[in-house]
């Protein structure tokens, strides 16, 4: 799946359609544009009975999970879900590095992924080949030569701070890094998240996550207290995330100084706003104390993504918050939803019913009427991390 830029990308979005047409129609296909006030789709490819929704994007960066989704509700909508078979998304400039898996584990029958470049579409999925080789291999490390440090910290309680770090670690382990999470929080709730018999506390607490394609070997999830992780000369994974003690002087200072990487999730709620932006800025504080090279990120947690205007609102009044510590620290910022944000959803709200009912230990990846927020969600904030692993990187420093 190529990461860069093409030396030759369309100069308009305009320019990009016509290109992409006159390809179909080269290979016999009917291309039938869309009435005026149609809206989610270029064109229509129609061939051999098949009708396929077309949608062409030249897009400044690369394609995330999220724009993808964008279309998918569109197929899923009653009158296009009536006219076409299947969709095809076509972009420029190449996709997240997570894209492919999300789509491969989501099994989306309906939709074909493509990047256009040099006349031609390279398809990452469900195709693959050579384009996607580096992103579903076996043990990927782009940017991870050495181990990278994400600290999970929490802005008061109740606002999913274990989640959140067992999820990214799922998430990484889906794209085939082996994650160490080291349990800093003195209620050890993540290492009994992931033991296979909660009351034995001293027990192996551990993971596999299957791969998603077959030409991958799959990634393990390890759970460390502080201790376990000082007597271990080197662990293999190479991505280390810490579920942070809700009391800040309790992190280990030295710990503290080794993250690359911190995550503050919030509530997008009246509430959780008001209380939420003193204490976040009190964690960029503290952190900053003891590190000076950390990238800091405000991310929201539990999104309910149909009450757009409300959450205009809250949105606006948390950055006017945070805006003047924002402006003075280069390397913090806060995430806002269309980049990357975990919806509100059942199957996240229940993580952690396998305790009760003495199941198999396991993450809040599974479908739920076909599609699953939770995976989605973390792997684009997986991606959006990756993406911002170079500390030079403008997008940040804007």
């Amino acid at each position: 799946m190529p990461n860069t830029r093409p030396d030759q990308v369309p100069a308009s979005q305009e320019e990009l359609e016509r290109q992409v047409a006159r390809h179909f129609q080269s290979d016999a296909y009917e291309v039938i544009l869309p009435p005026n006030e149609k809206k989610g789709y270029e064109f229509e490819l129609r061939n051999k009975g098949r009708s396929i929704a077309v949608q062409v994007k030249n897009y400044a960066g690369k394609c995330n999970i999220a724009q993808i989704e964008k279309f998918l509700h569109f197929l899923s909508s009653g009158d296009a879900r009536q006219r076409f078979s299947e969709g095809w998304f076509i972009t420029a400039n190449g996709y997240a590095s997570t894209v492919a898996q999300w789509a491969a584990a989501e099994d989306l029958t309906n939709l074909r992924i493509g990047t256009w470049e040099n006349g031609k579409i390279h398809w990452a999925y469900p195709d693959g080949g050579a384009d996607t080789r580096s992103a579903k291999g076996a043990k990927v490390r782009r940017g991870y030569d050495e181990y990278t440090y994400i600290g999970v910290f929490t802005s008061k309680g109740g606002v999913g701070k274990t989640t959140v770090a067992a999820h990214l670690a799922g998430a990484f382990a889906l794209t085939g890094h082996d994650v160490t999470l080291l349990d800093l929080d003195p209620d050890r709730n993540l290492k009994k998240l992931f033991l296979r018999d909660p009351e034995m506390i001293n027990d192996d607490a551990s993971m596999f996550v299957p791969p998603i394609t077959s030409d991958s070997e799959g990634a393990t999830i390890s759970v460390l207290g502080l201790e376990e992780w000082y007597s271990q000369a080197g662990p293999d994974a190479r991505i280390v995330i810490c579920d942070c003690s809700p009391v800040l002087s309790e992190n280990p200072i030295n710990i503290v100084g080794l993250f690359d990487y911190c995550l503050i999730p919030t509530l997008l709620t009246p509430l959780g706003i008001a209380k939420n932006g003193d204490v976040i800025l009190r964690t960029f504080h503290h952190i900053r104390r003891y590190n000076q090279k950390a990238r800091m990120f405000a991310l929201i947690n539990g999104y309910i993504s149909d009450q757009e205007e409300r959450n205009r609102l809250l949105i606006e009044h948390l950055e006017k918050h945070l805006k003047k510590y924002l402006r003075s620290d280069r390397k913090c910022r806060f995430i806002r939803p269309d980049e990357a944000k975990i919806r509100h959803s059942t199957s996240l709200l229940y993580w952690g019913e396998h305790i009760i009912n003495r199941a198999k230990p396991q993450l809040a990846f599974q479908k739920t009427a076909g599609r699953s927020y939770p995976l989605a969600d973390f792997l684009q904030l997986a991606a959006y991390l990756e993406e911002h692993t170079d500390i030079g990187n403008t997008d940040i420093d804007r």
